[in-house]
């Protein structure tokens, strides 16, 4: 039992804080570096740590919930129900069983690999992504983590357990099919270059700032480079109240996606954002994930309440008119709820 317990906590600090985690200490340094930088360059009047970690924003009723709902997930990862390696792995296998060419024709260059690994995850993050702002069934799930009124690194992980459970399954679907392919193809594993066992390029990605994407700190690449790279300024802008912002910049790493399906955002200049839930013009909605035990059942609840809805609709003459359903970031409202 102790032996059990021992592993359990190594596996969960490994999840909290290792190098898979945006939580990695030399990623947080990093990022403390690259804010360093850009206080210096903007001559900020107040101090530092004020201006890095200031107490509005991290004694917020919306952090703390950020805080909770972060270790019941990372304790769920840890026992392993979002374990996208082993689903990919039995796709994978499954495949190279199934299949056979008779003869390889080569391998490929493990930086291509690790690329190739890199695009399919993150085309796959931007649909489960953008799905679930554009279904209603399945949006409550995922408008826990728009529900956030501040951002902070920790708010990355303000996610439903059911968005992670559908995330994990599509993601590792399609990394599996990919890999799957490498063994048909290729006849053995595919070969990527890792940092401490990380995907360089995802390695790169949290190095550039990927923790700045929930915080208040400002940081563009510029338009040119924000065709291709998302900025953490364009997922900010993601979590913006205005219309204008409404539905955009889903990808999480590549900005191609977003540029591709019509969904991009690029700023021309610093905007000041107000974050969380709002209506079709955007008003703020009022905050339903105010406690842990809200934030895990409330999504269950909407979703329900959607589910019943769709299944009178089915059965009505006529579909309800128009007037009476508004979508603001995925979000249904009714004036007669």
């Amino acid at each position: 039992m102790m032996e059990l317990t021992s592993v359990l906590l190594e596996r969960i600090a490994a999840i909290i804080a290792g190098p898979s985690s945006r939580l990695f200490p030399f990623y947080l340094l990093v990022t403390a570096g690259i804010c360093a930088y850009l206080y210096r360059r903007r001559r900020i009047s107040t101090s530092f740590l004020a201006w890095l970690v200031p107490k509005s924003i991290y004694l917020h009723p919306s952090h703390i919930v950020d805080i909770k709902v972060f270790f019941v997930n990372r304790l769920v990862t840890a026992v392993g129900l979002f374990n996208v390696v082993a689903f990919s792995a039995i796709i994978a296998s499954t495949m190279a069983d199934s299949v056979s060419l008779g003869t390889s024709i080569g391998t490929l260059h493990p930086v291509l690999v690790a690329m190739l690994l890199l695009v399919v995850s993150d085309f796959s993050t931007y649909w489960v992504h953008r799905i679930h702002h554009e279904n209603r069934i399945i949006w409550p799930f995922h408008s826990l983590h728009h529900s956030a009124e501040v951002l902070t690194p920790i708010t990355v992980y303000r996610k439903h357990p059911v968005y992670d459970l559908i995330s994990s399954f599509v993601r590792g679907g399609l990394i599996g099919t990919l890999q799957g392919i490498f063994l048909v193809v290729f006849e053995q594993g595919p070969s990527f270059l890792t940092i401490a066992g990380v995907n360089m390029f995802y390695v790169l990605f949290n190095i550039a700032g990927s923790n700045l994407r929930h915080s208040h700190v400002w940081l563009s690449f510029g338009p040119p480079l924000e065709h291709f790279l998302i900025s953490p300024a364009q997922h900010q802008i993601h979590h913006s109240l205005a219309p204008q912002h409404h539905n955009k910049n889903y990808g999480e790493v590549l900005a191609i996606w977003d540029w591709m399906f019509g969904t991009l955002y690029v700023p021309c200049e610093t905007e000041v954002l107000e974050f969380g839930l709002a209506d079709t013009d955007g008003k703020r909605l009022r905050q339903r994930h105010d406690s842990l035990t809200a934030a895990l059942l409330v999504p269950f609840i909407d979703s329900y309440r959607h589910l019943a809805k769709t299944f009178v609709r089915r059965g009505e003459a006529t579909p309800p008119p128009a007037d009476r359903i508004d979508i603001a970031q995925g979000q249904t409202s009714r004036s007669t709820e």
